[in-house]
This record gives C-alpha cells, sequence and structure tokens, in this order.
C-alpha cells in the first residue's frame, strides 16, 4: 500500500494520464486491441485525477458536447421505434458511446507537453506503418502475410491517417526551423510516397490533396499558394502517370469507369455500384419515416430483411455514409444533431490558437470523407478523430485557465 501511495506522490495521476494517452494515439493506427485498452485506462486514470477531473464539468457545457450527447441520446431513444433485435441495438449503442468520452478525453489534453507527446507518438506508429507497407511494396518482408496497403488498418483508414501524418509533418516543418526542419520535410516526403504510390486506397488520395490544399491557405502567402499549388498538381502527375506499377492511375480510372457504368445502367455491382445503391437504400428508409427515422439498427434489420442489393450477400451495418446512416435511423432529427456536432467543433476550432490549423485539418476531411464511408460509426476511424478533436480541444481548457489567471 505504501509503495502505491509513493508511485502515485511521485508520478501524480496527471502524468500517467499524459503518457497513456500518448500510448493511445500511438496505438490506433497499429491494434485494435491496444487501441481499446489504452482509451480504458486513459479515461480511468482522468477520472482518477483529482486536478483533470475538475475540468471536466466546465468542459460539459460546451456546444459540442451537448451536441454529442444528443447524437448518443437519440441512438439510445430511437430503439424504442427500432424493428431491430436487441443486440443489434446494443452493437450500435456501444458504437455511439464513444462519444461521451470525448468530454473525458479532452480535459486530459489540456497541457501542451501532453498534445506534443501525443501527436509524435502517433507520427511514429505511421513511421512503423509506412517503413512495412514501402518495404511490402518493393518485395521484401514476403513471408509475412500482409498487403501493402493493409499493414494494420484497411487501406481506407490507412491512406486518411499516411494523409494526416504528411500534413502534420508539414505543419510541424513550417513551425520549426534547421536541422528538426529538414527532419519533417523528410517525413513529409515519406509519407507523399506512400499514400501516392503504395497505397491503393482512393479516400487517401483525396484526403491527401485536401489537406495540401487546405496546408496551403492556411500558412501561405499569394506567391506561395501558387507555387505550392504547382508542386501539389506536378506530384500528382507524377504519380497519376509514372507512378510504379501505377497504383494510383489504376484505382483512379477504376473508379472513373466504374461510375460511368452505374450511370449506363450497365454494371451496378463493383465497389461504386454497391456504396450508391445501399445509399439509394438509406434514401428509401428515410422517406418512409422522415422525421425521427426507422430505429437504432434499422438499416442493418431492412436490408437483411428486403435484400435491395441482391448481390451483396454479407452483414451489412452501414450504408457507407455517415449521414445517410444517421438520416436512415434517426431521419432529419438525427441529421441536424450529427451536423450541429460538426458544426459546433468547427466554430470552437475557430476559437483555438496553436491547435487550430490541426483541428480543422482533421474536421473538414473527416465530414468528407462521411459521405462515402461512416467514419464516425467506427471504432478506428472514430477513435482517430475523437482523440484528434480532444487533443485539440484540450487547448481551450488550457487557454480558459490562463485567461482566468
Amino acid at each position: 500500500m505504501e509503495t502505491s501511495l509513493h508511485l502515485v506522490e511521485k508520478f501524480p495521476w496527471q502524468k500517467w494520464a499524459s503518457l497513456l494517452l500518448a500510448i493511445t494515439l500511438l496505438a490506433v493506427p497499429i491494434s485494435s486491441t491496444a487501441k481499446s485498452i489504452g482509451i480504458a485506462l486513459s479515461v480511468l486514470t482522468i477520472l482518477l485525477s483529482p486536478s483533470l477531473r475538475a475540468d471536466i464539468w466546465s468542459v460539459l457545457s460546451e456546444k459540442w458536447c451537448i451536441a454529442a450527447y444528443i447524437l448518443f441520446l437519440l441512438a439510445v431513444i430511437a430503439c424504442f421505434w427500432s424493428p431491430a433485435a436487441f443486440a443489434d441495438k446494443a452493437f450500435v449503442i456501444e458504437k455511439y458511446s464513444k462519444l461521451l468520452y470525448l468530454p473525458i478525453l479532452v480535459a486530459g489534453f489540456q497541457h501542451g507537453k501532453t498534445r506534443q507527446m501525443s501527436i509524435h507518438a502517433f507520427l511514429l506508429a505511421m513511421i512503423i506503418t509506412s517503413t512495412l507497407s514501402i518495404l511490402k511494396f518493393h518485395g521484401y518482408l514476403q513471408s509475412f502475410n500482409f498487403k501493402p496497403d493493409f499493414v494494420f488498418r484497411n487501406h481506407i483508414m490507412t491512406g486518411f491517417m499516411v494523409a494526416f501524418a504528411t500534413y502534420l509533418s508539414c505543419l510541424l516543418a513550417h513551425r520549426r526551423s534547421g536541422y528538426t526542419r529538414s527532419v519533417y520535410v523528410l517525413l513529409a516526403i515519406f509519407f507523399t510516397y506512400h499514400v501516392l504510390f503504395v497505397n491503393s486506397g482512393r479516400t487517401g488520395y483525396v484526403m491527401y490533396f485536401l489537406l495540401m490544399g487546405l496546408f496551403t491557405f492556411q500558412f501561405r502567402t499569394l506567391r506561395h499558394i501558387v507555387m505550392w499549388l504547382l508542386l501539389v498538381i506536378s506530384v500528382f502527375l507524377m504519380s497519376y502517370f509514372k507512378g510504379h506499377n501505377s497504383v494510383m492511375k489504376t484505382r483512379v480510372n477504376d473508379a472513373a469507369q466504374q461510375v460511368q457504368s452505374y450511370k449506363q445502367n450497365k454494371k451496378k455491382n463493383t465497389d461504386i455500384g454497391h456504396r450508391l445503391q445501399f445509399h439509394h437504400f438509406a434514401h428509401e428508409l428515410l422517406t418512409r419515416h422522415v422525421l425521427f427515422g426507422n430505429g437504432t439498427a434499422s438499416f442493418t434489420y431492412y436490408f437483411q430483411k428486403e435484400k435491395p442489393v441482391s448481390s451483396w450477400t454479407w452483414r451489412l451495418w452501414e450504408p457507407h455514409s455517415q449521414y445517410w446512416l444517421v438520416a436512415a435511423e434517426f431521419g432529419l432529427t438525427g441529421l441536424a444533431a450529427l451536423l450541429f456536432f460538426f458544426f459546433s467543433l468547427f466554430m470552437t476550432s475557430l476559437q483555438l490558437d496553436k491547435t487550430k490549423a490541426v483541428a480543422l485539418a482533421m474536421l473538414i476531411p473527416f465530414m468528407i470523407g462521411n459521405l462515402s464511408d461512416s467514419l464516425l460509426f467506427y471504432s478506428g476511424s472514430g477513435y482517430f478523430f475523437l482523440l484528434f478533436m480532444a487533443l485539440c480541444l484540450g487547448e481551450k481548457v488550457e487557454m480558459g485557465k490562463r485567461k482566468n489567471g
């Protein structure tokens, strides 16, 4: 007992929380199990810290926090008119329960050192991921059974995270000088090569160019913007026309052909064709109960029951769009709650100082990504988003304390 007390005195809960949050961001790109353990331990440690716990109450009154809780409560209340099985409802509620952790995590990220350590822990995880991916792509590590664009996470999540790591590297290079700037520039080039020449996820391409465009307009003069845009366009053309094995060219051309085939009603059972059919079915469900939707887990229930896409034989929890999922299950009320959540985060992000750029770089692409994937619904992408938003929003807690003296 005395040993435990001595350990707590030497390493207070606040320091443990900082360490665990950094470890959690290290785990997010690498291991779902480690990420879940890290989240649980981080939340527990923050709650055990008297100073951090006290700050949670002030965060609860924030509009984004109220919006997050409204969205979660809608998922609970919508169970009452849902035809889905209890187990399915519980599964969906668990997916939205991650929103409850956001204010707790924000309190944990209120110190600048915690935020810096966590960002670099994430970059370390992405260096590991990209290194393994590139080595596999070039014929090494053949004894290991993984795809170059699917080392730890699927190609959608990997592409998104590598694109975001590129942005962070550019941002840190912009804010540093001398030797450290060169290190971050090299990291940005390294991640760029991964996302454009090795990665096969189209989401990664979109996120990369969106984030590079955002970075350009955030920090450059008009002359620099023109130069940077020319550089980005050159990189795109090089990766599209002369990339090794033309990974990007194959994937982009594939997408164009699939959209054309779908419009001409020739071939609908493609990656994009399936997505569009899922969206259409979600829209149909919305028209049945416009205001409050069909209830929690109703999309998967009706999809199994009515089989609107005969070629799809697997269990489908969501229509590959967070907006259509919320609209189908919670109606326009739920869609308004989701948009209010994003809008509140956006307005709060504008009030930040050093983390404003990072917050917008996470929020804007995430909102766009939810058009074609249910990023908030799933654990990996959802926690990735919430952890980085909490990291940025933690600065507002710090700013409030500094202001109050």
